[in-house]
């Protein structure tokens, strides 16, 4: 008897819920929100929600606010291998700083997907280049040993034009 009575309580309670949330879709990800209208057009209307869950096609899961389509505030990204990043994410990134020379990036795009980068500073410049981690510790990858090499070069000249006029 008492299942009887659960049963169609749950089953009301799931369409209640469910009702009001509508999907769509960009690219990529799957929208899920209660604050979307159904029948929203995302190509003429950019989305602005206070609560969302982002579904991306690799699996990646966002749960957080969205601003003009793109994750923008506290939120909460879920990839397939676990890796949660928490925090304040702006534009469609995030940084998890894990020291003042070693950061992983998150850039997110709807259409396009998830790519996560790791970066480090290197001493006696200011930008940050393309690492990878071995064994825990963060390495530059050859494209960043050859842009932090080129910085250093221009750095050192003066970073001017020197030229010089050939005499006649």
């Amino acid at each position: 008897m008492y299942k009887i009575l659960i049963i169609p309580l749950v089953l009301i309670f799931t369409f209640i819920t469910n009702v009001n949330s509508a999907t769509v879709k960009i690219g990529t990800a799957t929208i899920e929100s209660a604050e979307i209208k159904s029948g929203t057009d995302t190509k003429k209307t950019k989305l602005t929600l206070k609560e969302a869950k982002v579904n991306f096609d690799d699996g990646s899961i966002y749960v957080g606010p969205l601003r003009k389509n793109k994750l923008h505030g506290k939120g909460k990204l879920t990839l397939p291998d676990g890796t949660v990043y928490q925090g304040k994410f702006k534009s469609n990134k995030f940084t998890n700083k894990i020291s003042k020379k070693n950061r992983t990036l998150i850039k997110v795009n709807l259409k396009k997907g998830i790519k996560v980068e790791n970066q480090m500073k290197v001493k006696g410049l200011n930008k940050w280049y393309p690492a990878k981690v071995v064994g825990g510790e963060f390495q530059l990858t050859k494209k960043g040993q050859l842009m932090a090499s080129q910085d250093k070069k221009s750095e050192g000249s003066g970073g001017g034009s020197g030229g010089g006029g050939g005499g006649c």
